[in-house]
């Protein structure tokens, strides 16, 4: 039964991948502007009719848009992904250069955000009307309506430009050694700007769980058969948690794709900053395969929290719920 909710599961993703991918081609290449612009930049301006018409044939820019999506798929599904109109080199060469920046400052983020959640919403959950479950829903609140990029401009200003103590940009010094120490310092700021902005909204989501679960019948009636109150709590814990992870999951692309505005506001080297350049050099195959790479992301993450629902929730592994 496992391997088959697995399967299934993955199945749905490579369908939503795919859909995701239809959509983000037919959209970009809908896009005002000229491909030539990723070849000669402002040079393109000089370029008569016939150069540009010869650049577009080359590329086959000419055809149906539904013959070239079907031609980049055919050879995706190959593991080939072209090569950048820009750099003149491999798609998958430029991304790889990338994706560990990108991967870094996710996995982190998403580790504090998910770690800090759990114990500020069960903490808070577990003691209704405390301090800490009032100063939690503040903060939620506080994290819905402030904007990560606002945050992001604060960072800059107060913490390099006023103190001078870390980085504004980049992901490494120039002319540093590259090494971690290097590297960390650069990602203080974006992963505290992005884990500030997040971990309140989660915590929140969590406390209220909790505190649902508290009140439920099952409690009362373990209370009066005189359970430990160490075991009540754990399955308070353990049933408000599927609600979390499903919100969690919901929310994952959402997360995702503000990490990217947040590498971009911080010149972070990583998929989101390069993604953004593609878009302003109209630059297809290196655009489409930032955003199948980070479709993968997402949707590798989604599956893990499936799967830990899915150990968690009786139901599922009973088939009771689809």
């Amino acid at each position: 039964m496992t391997v088959k909710w697995i399967g299934k599961r993955t199945l749905m993703g490579v369908g939503t991948l795919l859909i995701v991918s239809f959509l983000s081609f037919f959209i970009m290449h809908a896009a005002p502007g000229d491909s030539a612009i990723a070849f000669y930049g402002g040079d393109a301006q000089t370029l008569n009719t016939a150069e540009k018409e010869r650049i577009s044939r080359v590329f086959a820019l000419d055809r149906p848009l539904i013959s070239q999506y079907g031609a980049w798929l055919k050879e995706t599904v190959k593991g080939n992904l072209g090569f950048s109109y820009k750099e003149g080199r491999p798609v998958a060469t430029i991304l790889l250069e990338r994706l560990p920046n990108t991967l870094m400052l996710f996995g982190v983020t998403l580790v504090f955000i998910i770690s800090g959640s759990l114990w500020l919403g069960i903490s808070a959950g577990m003691k209704p009307g405390s301090l800490l479950d009032k100063s939690i829903s503040t903060i939620s609140v506080m994290s819905s309506a402030v904007p990560p990029f606002w945050v992001g401009i604060l960072f800059i200003a107060f913490f390099s430009v006023k103190l001078g103590i870390l980085p504004s940009s980049g992901s490494g010094d120039i002319g540093g050694n590259g090494g971690l120490v290097d590297k960390l310092r650069h990602l203080i700021m974006p992963a505290m700007v992005i884990i500030i902005t997040h971990v309140g909204i989660y915590a929140r989501f969590l406390q209220e769980s909790v505190k649902v679960e508290s009140q439920n019948y099952y409690v009362t009636v373990a209370r009066a058969n005189g359970v430990k109150e160490k075991t009540i709590r754990h399955g308070i814990v353990r049933n408000a948690l599927i609600p979390y992870l499903n919100y969690l999951g919901m929310t994952i692309p959402s997360f995702f794709g503000g990490s990217i505005i947040i590498e971009s506001l911080f010149s972070w080297s990583g998929l989101g900053q390069l993604m953004v350049k593609s878009v302003t050099m109209k630059d297809f195959p290196l655009l489409m395969g930032g955003i199948l790479l980070t479709g993968v992301i997402v949707i590798v993450s989604l599956l893990i929290i499936d799967f830990i629902m899915y150990v968690l929730n009786p139901k599922l592994r009973r088939g009771g719920v689809q």
